[in-house]
């Protein structure tokens, strides 16, 4: 993707004027707006590549038009990447459960920035390359394109966290994915502890009931889903 454009939504004019400079400077087409009060209009208007959210803004914060976003069929494949001064390992897991893909911590480098950008659009890319829209193992099938998932016929609610590490899982099926690759797919690289990790697999597995045998542990390493 050639100087990909990114929409940075802002509402500090220094911080927005910086990170529009990191990211023309970083070879990124840039844009800018002060509040996501129009923000599907934006979208329309600017066909940004990602999102750059701030976390705090006037009216609705970040994460709530994250989610609004994520209802429109449209956009609901655009990437978000929250951007704010909250440290919390709660805030962080809030924001990928609502539909952001990454969550960065101010003060950063731009490097490191302009490196999560083109983590997240790497990954988004790949996922357009093989465009399956359903997985199956046993009696579970999930729909990517809904992101629902179902055992034998009838759905199972899960967290985005835990659909992210489920559909990992099956699109590597009887291969072991470390606590560390589980994390890219599912929080985005965030810095969370492995036991983040293991909690949600814990809540997982407890949801799947049936398929949850499948969902094993090899200790030390990581988890694997086989159905043989």
């Amino acid at each position: 993707m050639i100087n990909p454009k990114i929409l940075i939504v802002e509402d500090e004019v220094d911080v927005r004027d910086y990170l529009l400079s990191v990211l023309q400077d970083e070879g990124f087409t840039a844009v800018g707006v002060a509040d996501g009060m129009n923000l599907i209009d934006h979208l329309r208007k600017y066909e940004p590549n990602l999102v750059l959210m701030d976390y705090r803004l006037p009216g609705k914060s970040g994460v709530e038009l994250v989610q609004q976003v994520r209802g429109y069929a449209d956009f609901n494949n655009i990437p978000f990447i929250m951007v704010t001064g909250l440290d919390g390992e709660d805030e962080k897991v809030a924001a990928l459960e609502l539909g952001a893909d990454d969550y960065i911590v101010k003060p950063f480098l731009p490097r490191e920035l302009a490196a999560r950008i083109r983590a997240v659009l790497r990954r988004v890319s790949d996922q357009n390359a093989n465009p399956v829209s359903q997985l199956e193992a046993k009696d579970l099938v999930i729909d990517l394109k809904s992101h629902s998932v179902f055992l034998q016929g009838s759905e199972i609610h899960l967290t985005l966290t835990e659909f992210r590490i489920l559909v990992a899982l099956l699109r590597n099926k009887g291969r072991v994915l470390s606590r560390d690759q589980l994390r890219e797919e599912a929080l985005g690289n965030l810095n969370v502890t492995d036991r983040t990790i293991d909690v949600h697999m814990a809540s997982l597995r407890k949801k799947l009931n049936g398929c949850a045998d499948f969902m094993q542990t090899v200790r030390g390493v990581g988890y694997r889903f086989t159905d043989s």
